[in-house]
């Protein structure tokens, strides 16, 4: 099924599942957590609604390798191209104009993305938050990694999340790009 932008937006279970999932990479060395530990310690998301996303059920991964038939997807148009963000039980596929670029599962490829071809897909978007949707595809330079704290940290701001928190969950992602 087909998710518009504006459905998930102020869906905080859709942004708990997506900021812990997505980012593989993500750690902090001075909690010695990863990112999706740190969000299960310090959230709860309604795992029932994340379930039904994912299309999860018992022997979904040993049935299908976690690939659902039908999947749940976010389909966006960036500056004439576009995005698609494919959800299954065991992976996560990203699309630019019907090509895989990449996954988060358990074989993920990422940072596919160079930091030009982000900021060029990004340059007519005015909310922060599509940033984050495109942002594990991201492979950033290192003179970049503070613009895109900045970025990650505006769209934690805009989703929700523990103001004490922000920062962390931001430099656990930064993290993962280095």
């Amino acid at each position: 099924m087909k998710y518009f932008f504006n459905e998930i937006m102020n869906n905080n279970s859709f942004w708990l599942y997506f900021v812990s999932t997505q980012f593989p990479n993500a750690f902090d060395d001075v909690y010695d957590t990863s990112l999706c530990e740190f969000i299960s310690e310090n959230y709860e998301p309604d795992e029932e609604w994340i379930d039904d996303f994912i299309q999860y059920y018992d022997g979904i991964i040993d049935e299908n390798d976690g690939y659902a038939d039908n999947p749940n997807y976010i389909n966006l148009t960036l500056n004439n191209h576009d995005f698609k963000i494919e959800f299954h039980a065991g992976d996560t596929l990203y699309f630019l104009d019907g090509v895989k670029i990449g996954c988060t599962g358990p074989h993920f490829i990422l940072e596919t993305l160079l930091f030009r071809d982000f900021t060029e897909l990004l340059k007519n978007v005015e909310d922060v938050r599509i940033n984050l949707l495109v942002m594990p595809m991201l492979a950033p330079e290192k003179n970049n990694i503070l613009y895109i704290n900045e970025i990650v940290e505006s769209a934690l701001s805009s989703i929700g999340f523990c103001e004490e928190h922000i920062k962390i969950i931001a430099k656990m992602i930064t993290y993962g790009f280095v």
